[in-house]
C-alpha cells in the first residue's frame, strides 16, 4: 500500500474462472449379421475424444477509500478508491485430442483376441513430441471348453488362460511447462516508493515427451464345482520410461524443472478366491479373499545414481527426507537413528561461566538441535566419529507394503442379509510428521503437545518456582519417572522414532438388511421391499499412533509417499435406506 494511503480502507478483488469442455464420440458395430456364423464373433469400436480446460485470474487492488467506508461499501463503490495494481493471469491451455479403436474377435467361444490402439495429442508437449501412440493386445484361451477337458467338467467348470501386452501414456503435469512464465508483483517497502518486478521460479523445458508405461500380464481364471469355488491368479511386470519428474535445480536461480528422466519397474502377483459355502433358497453364505504383492524398483535415473527429495512439510528445516536411488524402490525415508535422550550421566559437569554442559569423553555431540544439555534429544553416531551430522543419515523406513488385500463375507437367513468388507495392509511404514511437530517447540513455545509430551512424561529443566535447574542431582530427581526428551530444540529433526509400522486391518463396510416377504409386499403391488443400514469405516486395528494408517498427504510429487501431516481423519458414515421394486 502506498504511504499516502496508510490506514485507509483498501480492497483486493480477485476473480477466478475455469472453463472445461469434453466431447466424446464412439461407434460400436457387431458383425454377427455380416459373418452369419456362430463360430466367429467380431466387434469393433472406434472413437474420438476432446478435452479442453482454460483458467484465468484477475486481481485488482484498490486503496484510498474514505476512512468511514464499511467493507460492503468498499466493494460496492470501487470508483471511490484509487487503483494500485491489476494482475491478469491466464494459464496455458490444457488440451487433449484422442483417437482410439478396439477390435474383439472370438472363435468358438474358446479363443479370444482383443486389440486396442490410442493416439493422444497433448498441448503440454511441443510440436515434435505432441502425439503419443499406444497399442495394446490381449489373448485368452478357455481351456475348459476344449474336448479333452470334458471328462473333468463336473469338477473343473471353468479354466481360462490370459496373456496381455500394452502401452499407456501419462501427461499428468501442470500446463505451461514449454515456455518461461513470469509472475509480477510490487511493494513499497523501499523508501515508500512503488517497486515492480517480474520473477520466474520454474525453468521451462520445451523437450518434454509422453511418459510411457508398458504392461505385461499373464493370468489364470478358474472355477470348481459349478463355480461354487472360483478365483484367479495374475502375475505382471510393468515398466515406465521417460518419467515426468519435477526435478530440483537449486543453484540455477529456479526451484525446479519438469524433466523426462529414468525408468521404474513394478512387478508382482495378485490372487483371489471366492467360495459359495452354502446356497439354499432360504439361507446362504459366501466368502471371498484376495491378496496382492507388488515390488517397485528404480532401474535408471539417467546420468545420475541417486539424489534426495524433500517432502516439504517442514519447509527447508528437515531437508531431503526421501532418497531416490538406482536399484532401490520409490518411497525410502531418510533420516537419523534415535538414541533416546541425553541423561545427566552423559555429562562431565556444568560450566556455569560459559552456561553450557560439558559432555563426557566418548559421548557423541551434535549441533543439529541446538545446545546440548540433559534431556535433549539424542541421535545415534552411526559412523563412530563422536559427532552426529549429515554423515550419520541412513535409510530409516520404506512406505511400500509387503502385501495388501481384503476379504468379504456375505450371508442371508430367512429375509435377513448381512455383509462385511475388510481390507488390510502389512509391512509398510508411515512417516508421522505430526509426531515431530507436536513434540518440538522451537518456534512455537505455547503450542499444544501430544500426550507423550504431557507433564510427567517429558523431561523438564524448570522447577516449580520457574527457575532453570543446572544441578545434576536435582535434575535427575525431577525427571526420575519421565521417558521423553525435552521438546525445546532449534529445529525439527527426522529420526526413525517418527517412522511407524502402518500395518492395519479395517472393516470398511458393514451392511444389515431385511426383506419383507413377497407374500406380503405383493398384496400392495410391490415386488420387493428391503430395509437396510450401512456403516462405512467401522473400525481399524493397527499399532499406528496417528489418526489413520492409510494416509499420504504430500501429493505434489509421487516421490514422497506415505507422509502423515495434518490430515483430516477418515469419517465414519451411517446410512439408512429402503429399496423398492415394483
Amino acid at each position: 500500500m502506498e504511504a499516502d494511503y496508510q490506514g485507509s480502507p483498501a480492497a483486493r478483488i480477485r476473480k477466478r474462472k475455469k472453463d472445461s469442455f469434453r466431447n466424446t464420440n464412439s461407434l460400436n458395430y457387431d458383425f454377427k449379421n455380416v459373418i452369419n456364423d456362430d463360430t466367429h464373433s467380431l466387434k469393433l469400436l472406434i472413437g474420438q475424444e476432446l478435452l479442453e480446460s482454460e483458467q484465468s485470474e484477475l486481481t485488482n487492488i484498490i486503496q484510498g477509500y474514505p476512512s468511514f467506508f464499511t467493507s460492503s461499501e468498499v466493494f460496492r463503490l470501487t470508483s471511490q478508491g484509487n487503483p494500485l495494481s491489476t494482475d491478469n493471469i491466464i494459464s496455458a491451455d490444457d488440451k487433449l485430442l484422442s483417437f482410439f479403436g478396439r477390435v474383439n474377435y472370438g472363435y468358438q467361444g474358446k479363443y479370444l483376441l482383443s486389440a486396442t490402439f490410442r493416439a493422444d495429442g497433448s498441448s503440454k508437449f511441443g510440436n515434435g513430441n505432441r502425439w503419443g501412440y499406444f497399442p495394446s493386445a490381449a489373448v485368452a484361451w478357455r481351456i475348459s471348453e476344449e474336448g479333452f477337458m470334458q471328462s473333468t467338467a463336473s469338477i473343473l467348470s471353468n479354466l481360462k488362460l490370459r496373456l496381455s501386452y500394452g502401452t499407456a501414456g501419462n501427461n499428468n503435469i501442470p500446463s505451461g511447462q514449454l515456455m518461461q512464465e513470469f509472475n509480477s508483483g510490487s511493494t513499497t517497502y523501499i523508501n515508500n516508493v512503488d517497486s515492480y518486478w517480474a520473477v520466474s521460479s520454474r525453468m521451462a523445458n520445451p523437450d518434454l515427451v509422453w511418459e510411457t508405461t508398458v504392461t505385461r500380464n499373464t493370468g489364470l481364471d478358474y472355477g470348481l464345482f459349478n463355480n461354487r469355488l472360483n478365483g484367479s491368479f495374475e502375475a505382471y511386470l510393468n515398466t515406465t520410461t521417460d518419467l515426468l519428474i519435477d526435478f530440483p535445480v537449486s543453484g540455477t536461480g529456479y526451484s525446479s524443472q519438469f524433466r523426462n528422466m529414468g525408468e521404474t519397474e513394478n512387478k508382482g502377483f495378485e490372487a483371489s478366491i471366492n467360495w459359495i459355502a452354502i446356497d439354499q433358497p432360504k439361507y446362504g453364505l459366501s466368502i471371498g479373499f484376495n491378496i496382492a504383492m507388488n515390488r517397485n524398483q528404480i532401474n535408471s535415473l539417467g546420468m545420475m545414481e541417486d539424489y534426495g527429495v524433500s517432502s516439504g512439510w517442514a519447509s527447508t528445516e528437515i531437508g531431503n527426507d526421501y532418497w531416490i536411488a538406482k536399484g532401490a524402490p520409490v518411497g525410502q525415508i531418510r533420516g537419523y537413528l534415535s538414541d533416546g535422550r541425553y541423561e545427566v550421566s552423559d555429562f562431565e559437569s556444568y560450566d556455569a561461566s560459559a552456561g553450557k554442559w560439558v559432555l563426557k569423553e566418548g559421548v557423541a555431540n551434535t549441533d543439529l538441535i541446538g545446545d546440548i544439555r540433559p534431556g535433549s534429544m539424542k541421535l545415534k553416531d552411526t559412523d563412530g566419529d563422536f559427532d552426529v551430522d549429515q554423515d550419520d543419515v541412513r535409510i530409516i523406513g520404506d512406505v511400500n507394503p509387503l502385501g495388501t488385500g481384503g476379504f468379504n463375507i456375505a450371508g442371508r437367513f430367512y429375509g435377513f442379509d448381512l455383509s462385511a468388507v475388510f481390507s488390510y495392509s502389512y509391512g509398510n511404514d508411515v512417516y508421522n510428521a505430526n509426531k515431530i511437530e507436536y513434540t518440538s517447540t522451537s518456534r512455537y513455545p505455547y503450542r499444544n503437545m501430544i500426550d507423550m509430551m504431557a507433564e510427567g512424561e517429558r523431561w523438564v529443566n524448570i522447577d516449580d518456582e520457574g527457575q532453570l535447574v543446572n544441578d545434576p542431582a536435582q535434575l535427575e530427581a525431577m525427571n526420575e519417572n519421565t521417558t521423553m526428551w525435552s521438546p525445546y530444540m532449534d529445529r525439527y529433526v527426522l529420526s526413525d522414532w517418527a517412522v511407524e509400522d502402518a500395518s492395519f486391518l479395517r472393516l470398511n463396510t458393514l451392511t444389515l438388511g431385511y426383506s419383507i416377504p413377497k407374500s406380503l409386499t405383493q398384496k400392495v403391488h410391490i415386488n420387493n421391499m428391503r430395509f437396510y443400514a450401512t456403516c462405512n469405516n467401522v473400525f481399524v486395528l493397527t499399532n499406528y499412533s496417528g489418526f489413520d494408517p492409510e494416509v499420504s498427504t504430500r501429493r505434489s510429487t509421487p516421490l514422497t509417499p506415505g507422509v502423515d501431516y495434518s490430515p483430516y481423519p477418515k469419517s465414519r458414515q451411517f446410512i439408512f435406506g429402503l429399496n423398492l421394486n415394483f
